[in-house]
């Protein structure tokens, strides 16, 4: 039938795209890297203080490598250093050691120096004064060092230190490269297609910090493309560099990112390729998102004269490359692929697990989690099946790692085999079909799915790969996986989204359009969306609990202050999954009334064996935040019954926080999320005081809405407080709000408070006016290329990063303009895009977002410095709600704005706990529509006017306009 619908088609001349090709053409890409076959990276070690590296050795410990991290570059640039300083005799650099060269001439120790990317100073011993690492007590030996430590006089050292200049924007590979969206259904397991054409990052399989280490790249799960006509065929994997040489790649991939779809774009002689994968997003509801399946749709458009064949392909093996599982070993023999040794094992009884490494299988009896090993290959007992018209491949042991995978293919006629790698791609470019054998125990299995395109017509064919690892681990905890709720198995996974990819696909472009077709700047467009990789250190356990890593890198499980700061996105898209949060913090509440910063404790070593018990430190910004949560949901999703409920344990932490504000009302000695700084050695400061007053705001609020009689008591905690900061921390003489008691030291992060007191509509809760003259003093003092210095001025006790920028504060700085009126938009956005720039259009590491960059000081100014994969960039979605005046209240039936933008046109998203609209206006006519969610309304208020309108509530795809 198809064949001729296709004849028919091309003979009338009247070939159109399915609402498939449609709906995918239709989505949106801000950003492009192409990666061609010519293009190499080298990796060099960055210095880092933490951060998330490629490959992960360890199981059951943080994802972090400490002091320097391996990290890419383009394999086109001279990472040398241009200049060398003088030899300065007779001092020491003693710390920050990186490499030692025994036997070295100072000349040598130099140049050695200068050829290390991340070498920034050198020491040269003619006579090393003891042993250490490779140096030998009185032999020559020479210390490189990734970092300028603080000279020391020793008489028989000498130093140097080295000149580069500015890492150019060259130096990063391109958009793709570093990292890309994470793939998969919401706290399910993700993997990345990075530019390249490679999946790897895959935690598909329970993989955390508190389990096996992440799957790195799995070059022989890989994509396929055929195109047919008479006398002629094109095959190619759809890799720039495969690691097999039976294989072809193509020449060049096209990459685009927008969470949580990736596109990769090829051109096959007159057709045109392009790869789409994604899962499902759907505001809320985070049942429909969690679900373990990613559909990768492979769209031919046919720019030619005639109909032709195409095919799309993948193959998937049963085992993991570049792993190691460390069991126990029963029996070595051997084997000369990995292929052989998952055989072995299949027919071994007793085997349940293998490593596979230079020709020797090595049989396991248990089933250990496994990390990364390079060139070694490992396994479990598996076993593949016909499943419909796709297969599944089992993993029928125990623990996290079992379950299955599945493909499933749409769009043509589906042929699947299984066997060696080599042998399926052998049918395949014979014929863009696969024979339909099924091997049990085959080391690779694989799906092809082909049709026919007509001229000018454009076809989509679909793989689907769906997963079910049930036993989601916590150490030795299996807590399970919520999904088993409701799905019964990988096949089930994979066929529920192959029969609703379109729906899918309107899902995510309800959430993508509001955004990435907004009047915002292009590089904010970007980053909002971008914020939604985030989600990849989610888990959603069996009994319900929503779960999240501070990073993978920082294995803290739920810090309120760290979601505090990235959870705007989360609270308009999955509010449940905060409101699962709020439950957990509440329960774990301290008997004196304190929130509990975090629900495990940790970061950059080993796991907390506890799990939800309630840890941490002494925080300014954590029973402050729990506070400001209720608002906001009593604000802007009308959760009454919620907040009434858990209003007690508010109550208590404002109790609490009211009696440790014993400095002039201002909290004494609290640590904050900016701990590093070590506010907390002083009697009081402006971040902890601020984010003080807001809550009190917000209590006082919450107070009145509960009938409380104790409303008035929060609002004097907050007054007095508010009289502490203006009488003790303003100084009039720097123009600016003191970072901490008894010094000059000014922080460019201190408001933060204010930021979220603006978003929950609680307006201003400090002196606008000073306000203002501390933005321009911060702008001026803490001014960097990249953003702003997290702190300048203090006088000692230096501490580390403190020229950094903490991501932050630019958003929460122009955020605070935006809201105050203070100077213009242009002067705002500038220091709010420093950072944002630099991620979309310098790191091209747009999905890697780190907590830290280096400032200008350093010799690798604007690189990812501290903890990968972070939060503190997610405030920008403030600056969002300020560019749009967004204030919104639902229980009260108020919705209002005011956009900075007074004059011209615009399109502004809209966002609200399950809600996603666009507030435009052109000309004299403003027009609010709801994408998805629903919004009903007594009082409709642009820039204070109100306007009556003929419709008093909205619902998906509906809109009301009025005449302004």
């Amino acid at each position: 039938m198809r064949k001729v619908l296709v004849a028919l088609c091309a003979g009338l001349g009247v070939c159109q795209a399915s609402p498939l090709a449609d709906a995918l053409n239709g989505m949106t890409f801000l950003n492009e890297g192409v990666w061609t076959s010519k293009d190499t990276v080298v990796v060099y070690e960055q210095p880092s203080l933490y951060l998330e590296p490629e490959n992960i050795s360890t199981t059951d410990f943080a994802w972090a490598s400490r002091g320097s991290n391996p990290t890419m570059f383009s394999g086109q640039f001279n990472s040398s250093c241009s200049a060398a300083t003088p030899v300065m005799t007779g001092y020491d650099l003693p710390g920050s050691d990186s490499v030692q060269i025994p036997g070295a001439t100072a000349d040598q120790c130099r140049e050695a120096c200068c050829n290390d990317f991340t070498c920034m100073a050198w020491v040269f011993a003619a006579s090393a004064p003891g042993n250490f690492h490779s140096c030998k007590d009185k032999e020559p030996c020479c210390y490189l060092k990734n970092s300028v430590p603080s000279k020391r006089s020793n008489t028989a050292m000498q130093y140097g230190t080295v000149t580069r200049l500015p890492l150019p924007d060259s130096a990063s590979p391109p958009v793709g490269i570093r990292s890309a969206p994470p793939l998969g259904g919401l706290a399910t397991g993700t993997m990345e297609l990075r530019g390249d054409g490679t999946l790897t990052a895959w935690t598909t399989e329970n993989n955390s910090p508190a389990g096996s280490a992440k799957l790195s790249k799995q070059k022989m799960a890989a994509f396929g493309a055929s195109v047919r006509q008479a006398g002629s065929s094109w095959t190619r994997l759809l890799q720039t560099h495969p690691s097999q040489s039976f294989t072809q790649g193509v020449d060049s991939l096209t990459f685009g990112g927008s969470p949580p779809v990736t596109r990769l774009q090829t051109k096959a002689d007159t057709v045109d390729i392009s790869l789409f994968g994604y899962g499902r997003m759907t505001s809320g509801n985070m049942t429909r998102s969690h679900h373990p399946a990613v559909a990768f749709s492979m769209m031919f458009k046919n720019n030619g004269a005639g109909t032709q064949t195409v095919s799309a392909f993948f193959n998937l093996p049963a085992f993991a490359e570049n792993t190691q599982r460390h069991g126990e070993v029963y029996n070595t023999t051997a084997a000369a692929t990995p292929e052989q040794c998952q055989q072995l094992c299949n027919f071994d009884t007793r085997c349940l697990t293998w490593n596979h490494a230079a020709g020797q299988c090595a049989m396991q009896k248990d089933v250990p989690l496994y990390a990364f090993e390079d060139g070694t290959s490992s396994g479990t007992k598996a076993s593949w099946s016909k499943a419909g018209s796709g297969i599944t491949v089992n993993k029928a042991v125990s623990g996290p790692t079992a379950g299955n995978y599945t493909l499933q293919a749409t769009g043509g006629e589906v042929t699947v085999g299984t066997g060696d790698f080599q042998d399926l791609w052998a049918q395949f470019q014979a014929n863009g079909k696969l024979d339909n054998t099924v091997a049990a125990n085959g080391g690779h299995g694989a799906i092809a799915v082909n049709t026919d395109v007509a001229a000018g017509e454009t076809v989509v064919l679909t793989v689907v790969l769906g997963y079910y690892f049930p036993s989601h681990n916590y150490l030795s905890q299996s807590l399970g996986n919520y999904y088993t709720m409701y799905v019964k198995d990988s096949n089930d996974a994979a066929l529920t989204l192959a029969n609703d990819l379109l729906p899918t696909l309107k899902d995510i472009a309800a959430i993508h359009d509001p955004v990435l077709k907004s009047t915002l700047p292009v590089w904010m467009r970007d980053t909002l969306i971008g914020t939604l990789h985030h989600v990849r250190s989610a888990m959603w356990f069996h009994d319900g609990r929503w779960r999240q890593w501070e990073a993978y890198d920082c294995v803290n499980v739920d810090s309120v202050h760290n979601d505090g700061e990235r959870h705007i996105p989360y609270i308009m898209l999955f509010p449940e999954a905060t409101k699962s949060k709020i439950i957990g913090w509440g329960k774990a509440q301290a008997a004196n009334g304190m929130i509990q910063e975090q629900l495990a404790c940790g970061c950059m070593a080993g796991i907390d064996s506890g799990f939800e018990h309630g840890c941490g430190r002494i925080m300014s910004d954590c029973s402050t935040m729990y506070i400001i949560y209720l608002l906001e949901l009593l604000k802007w999703n009308d959760d009454t019954a919620f907040v009434k409920e858990w209003y007690p344990v508010a109550k208590k932490a404002a109790e609490w926080q009211i009696s440790v504000s014993t400095v002039s009302g201002m909290p004494y000695k609290l640590q904050t999320t900016y701990d590093i700084l070590a506010l907390n050695r002083y009697d009081a400061s402006t971040y902890s005081t601020v984010f003080h007053i807001a809550a009190m705001r917000a209590m006082a609020e919450l107070a009145q809405f509960m009938g409380d009689s104790d409303a008035p008591k929060y609002t004097a905690a907050g007054d007095a407080a508010l009289h502490g900061l203006d009488s003790l921390m303003w100084d009039e003489e720097l123009g600016a709000y003191i970072a901490y008691t008894g010094g000059k030291a000014v922080m460019a992060d201190s408001f933060y408070g204010q930021v979220l007191a603006h978003s929950v509509g609680l307006g201003h809760v400090v002196n606008t006016t000073r306000l203002g003259k501390h933005l321009d003093t911060e702008g001026r003092t803490n001014y960097d290329a990249y953003g702003l210095k997290i702190l300048t001025g203090r006088e000692s006790g230096n501490t580390e990063t403190e020229q950094d920028v903490w991501m932050m504060a630019p958003a929460d700085h122009g955020s605070l303009r935006l809201a105050i009126g203070h100077g213009t938009v242009e002067q705002a956005m500038e220091v709010v895009s420093r950072p944002y720039l630099r991620l979309t259009q310098g790191l091209n590491d747009l999905w890697n977002a780190a907590g830290i960059l280096r400032g200008n000081y350093t010799q690798f100014p604007g690189s990812n410095y501290l903890s990968s994969h972070y939060g503190y960039y997610m405030t920008v979605w403030h600056t969002m709600l300020r560019l749009s005046g967004q204030d919104i209240n639902r229980h009260t039936g108020t919705v209002s704005f005011a956009p900075v933008e007074t004059t011209g046109d615009f399109t502004l998203p809209v966002f609200l706990p399950s809600l996603v609209g666009t507030l435009a206006r052109s000309g004299q006519q403003a027009k609010l529509c709801v994408t998805t969610g629903s919004l009903q309304w007594t009082t409709l208020k642009l820039w204070g006017k109100t306007y009556q309108t003929t419709a008093h509530q909205l619902s998906d795809g509906a809109c009301v306009a009025w005449t302004l």
